[in-house]
Formats: C-alpha cells, structure tokens, sequence
C-alpha cells in the first residue's frame, strides 16, 4: 500500500530551543486510535549570548503534544548531531569536531522517574581541519560496537566503542581518507556491516570495505543530473556546484544518493553495485533511476523501509518510493525554517506511521502518512483515451439519428 504525506494530518508541536537533530526511539503505546512516541532531540541557541539554553531531550509526542520525560543540559556547548543504534543504548552526540556517548536508561520501563539521560564517556576528536573543523556525520552499529564518523576534513574515522564498568571507552581503529575533495557529509553502513558508504560536498559517493580501509568504489552522481543540471556542475560558480546530501545503502548491492546544487532542484538517485571482473575486489555500479524529488535543494533525508522522507531549505516535506524514486503525493509546508531533520516512526496495527520534522523555528511538526492510490502517466493516458472514445462513440449515435430524423 502506497502512503502520502496529509495536510490535514499535520500538527505542529511547539519546543522551547531550536532543534538540529532528531532520533526515533519507538512507539509509546497506542490504542485504536491514538498512538504516542518517544524521541530524542538536540539543539539550542549556541552561545550563551542567545539566552536559549542548549540540551538533549527525550520526549514522548503525540497527536497535538509533545512532552518532555527527561533532558541533559550542556551548557554553553551545542549539541548539532545525535545518532542511534538499533539496541538504542548508546547515544553518539556531536558538538563542532568532538563527540562523546551518552547513555538512555529506563525507556523500558513506564516509570517517567527513572528515565534519564547521562554523560558516559571522555569527549574525542574526530575532525581535524585546519579551519571550522566539524563532525557532520556518524553511523553507529551497537551490534558490534563500531562506530563510524566523518567530517569537514574528508577523512573518515572507524571507532570500538567499549563499555569500561558504566563508562564507554572510545577507540581509534582505522583513520583512512576515502578520496573526497570535500567535506564528508553522510555516512551509512551496509545491510551486512561489511561496507561503508560515504557522500561528499564534492558530488560523489564512495564505498570503503571496512576491513582494508581501501575504497572500492565511486559514484559520480553528476552522471544522473539532467544534461542542463550536469554541465552547470562543470561551472566553477558556488552555485554550480554538486553537493550529495544524503547517501544510505538499501542492502549490500544498493545505493540510493540524493544531490543538488546550492541552489535549483534536488534529485534521487538509485545506484547498483556488482562484483568487478578484475578480481581486484572492486565493484562496478550501474544506474537504475533518478528523478527530481524536490525544486529546492534538500537539507534532511531519512530512509527507512520502502520510503525516503526529505525535508528542503524552505521548510516543505515530502515523501518518495524507494523502488522507483517517484514522489508520494504533493509536499507540504511544515516549517517557515529549513527542515534540519526527521525521522519515521513505526507502524503499529491499523495506526499508519507518521513523520516528524524538526528545524530551527521551535517546532516539531508530526505529519501523518495516509493510505493513498497512485495514478500514473500510463492511467492518465487510459483514462484520456477511454473519455475520447465515449465522446466519439456519443457523437456518432448523435449524428445517426439525426440523419434518420432529417430523412
């Protein structure tokens, strides 16, 4: 079943900071119509000149609400990234070029006093630019403990991350440069954890093997723009350039990349990867689609499932199929700020899954995806046709008797 976004079904929840990041912990308990969900947030005003305090906030939402269970407070020090694995333990939190582990308890349980969130290791840097240095990624795997970041310096950093009696001791295993001109600006792992990939401010996507450091393929995603779109990227103006904001693995064989420029249309791209015949353990990719998913450049991508929920710079959030790349419904005007990110939450029984946008404006906006029928070119072209030839087929009988009458 195909699902859109609802206007209708939208509800902005106000928050007391500007939010830069979001993960989904799970569903809070539903009834037959009314299901809750519990979340975890960052953000704040930065320096403390702003009078807006910065923290990490756990908070359940629901249809209209939101309520805070617990948060952490840090200080004059803002958090700009959170990622979460599936255990939902360990909470990775990125402040400029350090991170440090935070740990979740009592999310278990229904017991609101014993929720907490804690500070539970030493801070490590992992970006070392010699200017604004910045963490603007990381992927966590808590099923093996490793934990991959990668920032504005291009390198990509693999740390184990072990748990010392409560406290979480990070480890650096591997330091290697996948080969990016730029910033790294997303990371993801494979479906079998054997493979990492990266995107890049420089407009390409690179796949690592995470035993050998050595990177085992590119994906120019320059290829897949429109011939107008790719021979501005050759352009040396800012605006020109090609930036890939998202790229998340579907499988081991897969990519999905989404790019644009700074300015004009963002585009999805699905990529395949398959063994190469050198034997060098290489892999060749090969394009299956793309389409424009939005005429703004995108600024937040979740991919989860069958679905890839973006959000752009002018606060509109859609939705797209990961099989075809094709847009669910129309967008809809979630923020007035450019959506900083979102996530989706799970699907419990008849309760269709939901999707929650965070950005700089004080909201966090819940939009309900709805069951929906997709009408394609081809059923459009049908249905054209089948009213024509009603027409034609009226016209005649028209004309018939018409001529019988006049005889």
């Amino acid at each position: 079943m195909q699902r859109a976004l609802s206007r209708e079904a939208m509800r902005p929840c106000p928050t007391q900071t500007p939010i830069f990041s979001i993960a989904y912990l799970g569903s809070a308990g539903s009834s037959p119509t009314l299901q809750r969900h519990h979340v975890i947030y960052a953000g704040g005003g930065g320096s403390s000149k702003t009078g807006v305090g910065n923290a990490i906030v756990a908070a359940e939402v629901g249809e209209t609400d939101l309520v805070e269970l617990c948060r952490l407070d840090t200080g004059a020090e803002l958090c700009s990234l959170i990622c979460i694995g599936p255990k939902k333990k360990l909470l990775p939190s990125v402040f400029g070029n350090r991170f440090r582990i935070c740990k979740l308890s009592g999310f278990g349980t229904s017991l609101q006093s014993q929720r907490h969130i804690a500070v539970a290791s030493n801070d490590y840097v992992s970006d070392f630019k010699n200017e604004g240095p910045s963490i603007n990624c990381c992927a966590l795997d808590d099923m093996r403990d490793v934990l991959a970041v990668g920032g504005d310096d291009g390198m990509l950093r693999i740390w184990a991350v072990s748990n010392e009696k409560g406290r979480f001791r990070c480890t650096l295993m591997k330091a290697f440069s996948p080969g990016h001109a730029s910033s790294i600006t997303d990371c993801s792992f494979s479906e079998s954890r054997h493979l990492l990939a990266t995107a890049s401010k420089d407009g390409t996507c690179l796949v690592c093997s995470l035993s050998t450091g050595a990177t085992i393929c590119k994906v120019s995603t320059s290829c897949a723009m429109p011939l107008s779109q790719a021979n501005d990227y050759h352009k040396k103006t800012p605006s020109a350039k090609l930036l890939v904001r998202a790229c998340k693995f579907v499988g081991d064989d897969g990519l999905i990349s989404v790019q644009s420029r700074s300015r004009g249309d963002a585009y999805a791209t699905k990529w395949t990867l398959v063994a190469s015949d050198d034997q060098g353990g290489t892999l060749d990719v090969g394009l299956v689609a793309t389409r424009r998913i939005s005429r703004h450049p995108v600024s937040a991508v979740c991919l989860e499932g069958e679905l890839i929920v973006h959000g752009n710079v002018e606060g509109l959030v859609g939705i797209a199929s990961t099989t075809d790349l094709s847009s669910l419904g129309r967008h809809v005007q979630a923020h007035e700020l450019p959506v900083t990110a979102l996530v989706i939450t799970s699907s419990v029984s008849s309760i269709p899954p939901r999707v929650l946008s965070v950005s700089a404006d004080y909201k966090l906006v819940t939009t309900s995806l709805t069951p929906t029928t997709r009408v394609t070119m081809a059923r459009v072209y049908v249905l054209i046709a089948l009213i024509a030839f009603l027409l034609r087929s009226l016209l005649y009988t028209y004309a018939v008797r018409y001529r019988l009458w006049c005889g």
